[in-house]
């Protein structure tokens, strides 16, 4: 097992040097340079309060506050402000491993690890200033502390559990579903243990703290995303397609597999979650639940009642099914319930034990090979138009100095206008009028549009240069 432990540290110091050499390479993302421009510049009260310059669900508050204090004291570089996310990869490797590391082979140890951590699209954000990588590392050390509690049964674990799950809906709002999830998994657990409705809730005095601090905090931001109808992203096809589906896309990253990757995909969280209610089953009733079957149900109860919880705000406030980045945290969620089955196995007879761990070989070499495949230092799947940025805003710089211009007026499509006026005002460019989210309505002197855009150029342009990794080119 020592040897266990030390390949996933390898494994973690590897992934974390990549997350940092991409945090201090990427371009600045759309969404990073919305809340640096219209949230992180305000007060700290119109931060937390959600009254910033734009109201809008980007404001992942801790998650700006961070970018705040980073601006004001390391700077603005790409890396400065990315800071929180290396940290909070730090806190998913390291409570990823608390969760697994009573597992009963150091194979199954090695590859669990390897199968909650090679997720691509997964890995994007913790090198990017989003609130996503706070959310989902402070939801895996929530669950930590929840499940230690649950064997325990000491209130301070409980605390930190609540505190964690607190930081996460900080950082992301719909991780509002995984405290609920929580908190009725929590609820379920005393009344089955004190067999009384009344004595579980006067159990809870540190719930009812948390819903008290958590509702004064939460609810001026939440009401005025109410108001100005900002619960707005998401899909109304339902959930398994908008949030199981999407997720399933994410993780392949855009790459071209052939249709039966992703049929096959759909096949093994079926049944890998039939599998995982199947045992749970048995060993609920026959009073055999050991710690990383606890593990593997707390995990599997809490991700139904987050698409519980969404269905029901779907059907009753029409609110969107949670997709992509904003269903995220569902995915290690998700993980945990294959890990555990394979380790399950394990503990059977022997073919069953050498099946268990030639599966998870299996899915995690498989893993590892995908992940190879979208490896990369250039972009972010979500914002790939984001990639050339930089490079771009250094081609029009020469082409400025060359030109003998004042000033120069770039024309842009308003996906462009976020990261191109974060560089213009973090890197001082005085000779570059602020571009708009208008779209290109007159003459400029220089255009910047994605290589699919048949409409937005004005006739008799010259290409300056194409940017192939963010599908662009600049003209005049």
């Amino acid at each position: 097992m020592k040897y266990a432990k030390i390949i996933c540290l390898a494994v973690g110091l590897l992934l974390l040097t990549y997350t940092g050499i991409r945090a201090y390479k990427l371009s600045f993302t759309h969404d990073e340079s919305y809340s640096y421009l219209y949230a992180s510049q305000d007060s700290f009260m119109e931060i937390i309060s959600n009254r910033t310059k734009e109201i809008s669900p980007n404001n992942h508050i801790l998650n700006t506050l961070f970018m705040k204090l980073f601006d004001n004291t390391t700077g603005s570089s790409e890396f400065s402000l990315r800071m929180q996310s290396l940290v909070a990869h730090v806190i998913y490797l390291l409570f990823g491993f608390l969760i697994l590391r009573k597992f009963n082979s150091p194979v199954l140890l090695v590859t669990g690890f390897l199968i909650l951590n090679l997720n691509p699209y997964l890995l994007d954000f913790f090198s990017l200033a989003r609130g996503y990588a706070l959310s989902i590392a402070f939801m895996m050390m929530s669950l930590y502390y929840f499940l230690v509690y649950l064997q325990e049964v000491k209130d301070k674990q409980l605390a930190f559990s609540l505190i964690a799950a607190c930081f996460a809906i900080l950082s992301n709002f719909a991780l509002i579903n995984f405290l609920a999830a929580i908190l009725i998994i929590h609820q379920v657990w005393l009344f089955t243990r004190f067999r009384s409705i009344k004595l579980s809730f006067l159990k809870s005095k540190i719930v009812f703290i948390t819903l008290l601090v958590m509702g004064i905090i939460l609810y001026e931001p939440l009401r005025k995303l109410i108001k100005y109808k900002r619960f707005d992203f998401g899909g109304y096809d339902g959930i398994w397609k908008n949030t199981v589906g999407s997720e399933i896309e994410a993780f392949f990253y855009k790459q071209s597999y052939q249709d039966s990757f992703f049929i096959a995909t759909n096949i093994f969280i079926l049944a890998s979650v039939s599998g995982l209610i199947l045992i749970a089953s048995v060993k609920l009733y026959r009073r055999k639940v050991i710690e990383s079957d606890l593990t593997a149900i707390v995990s599997a109860a809490a991700l139904f009642l987050i698409l519980l919880i969404n269905i029901l705000q779907h059907k009753i406030m029409g609110t969107p099914y949670i997709m992509e980045r904003f269903a995220l945290f569902i995915t290690p969620l998700y993980l945990l319930v294959p890990v555990y089955l394979f380790n399950a196995a394990s503990t059977g007879n022997k073919a069953l034990k050498y099946t268990g761990i030639a599966a998870s070989i299996f899915i995690a070499a498989a893993m590892s090979i995908h992940f190879t495949k979208c490896m990369n230092t250039t972009y972010a799947c979500t914002w790939k138009y984001d990639a050339s940025t930089k490079e771009m805003l250094k081609d029009l710089d020469d082409e400025y100095k060359s030109a003998g211009k004042k000033k120069v007026r770039l024309g842009i499509t308003w996906l462009y206008e976020p990261g191109i006026n974060f560089y213009r005002s973090t890197r001082k460019l005085s000779w570059l009028e602020k571009v708009t989210r208008e779209g290109i309505k007159k003459e400029y002197d220089f255009y910047y549009i994605s290589d699919d855009d048949k409409e937005s150029l004005p006739s008799n342009k010259i290409v300056i240069r194409r940017y192939p990794a963010a599908g662009s080119k600049l003209l005049k």
